[in-house]
């Protein structure tokens, strides 16, 4: 335990934004792969990429299969929070996945300020879970909101990254506070899934009552 902490606070010592910044100069010379991400964040675990694959979520207009790119690597991650892991892990195909030129743009205008600020307000605070714990917790919304990414109803995209990404936050600073902010938005993406799909069912069965 004693060798344990001096190895956590080395991770910690680079800021996140420094390390976003430095990957983003490399887009020019050659592209940016999702297996480049968790190469380049391995050592910070499942915390730092939830955060940084969250970041293109936040454009309102997406190009078209974004979330399908994003929701399937969530739900992989998830399932690995699940089963106990504590490092990343994804299979060859999505690791070649590249990051569009748009992405990479909106990550470095909007993305690395987003960050910055994120490091400002989060601190390791309040009461935090041992790590199964919180990874087990983490891992079952992370699965859902993976999958609401998924979802075919659109304009969903926001609020479920903003969930992963506080959950992320949290984990890289053991930040009760984030946690707890990330369950919240979770549980308001979830909720407005299923007002969605109560209006879609309702539009469907006035559609079959008037074509009848």
């Amino acid at each position: 335990m004693v060798t344990a902490e001096p190895a956590r606070e080395s991770v910690q010592e680079v800021p996140l934004s420094q390390v976003v910044e430095s990957l983003l100069t490399e887009a020019g010379a050659h592209p940016i792969k999702v297996g480049d991400l968790i190469d380049r964040t391995e050592e910070r675990g499942f915390g730092l990429l939830m955060l940084i694959l969250g970041l293109p979520m936040l454009i309102p207009v997406l190009p078209p299969g974004s979330s399908t790119i994003v929701g399937p690597i969530y739900a992989a991650f998830a399932v690995q929070m699940l089963w106990g892991a504590t490092r990343p892990w994804v299979p060859q195909r999505l690791r070649e996945r590249v990051l569009g030129t748009h992405t990479v743009e909106a990550l470095r205008r909007r993305g690395v300020p987003i960050i910055r600020a994120a490091e400002r307000l989060s601190r390791p605070r309040g009461i935090w879970l041992e790590e199964r714990v919180s990874l087990r917790l983490t891992g079952i919304v992370v699965l859902l909101m993976g999958l609401i990414l998924l979802s075919p109803l659109p304009f969903l995209n926001t609020l479920p990254a903003i969930s992963v990404m506080l959950l992320g936050m949290s984990l890289l600073n053991r930040d009760a506070a984030f946690m707890v902010a990330g369950f919240l938005v979770a549980g308001i993406s979830i909720g407005l899934i299923g007002v969605s799909a109560g209006l879609i069912v309702a539009l469907v069965e006035r559609l079959r009552t008037i074509l009848r």
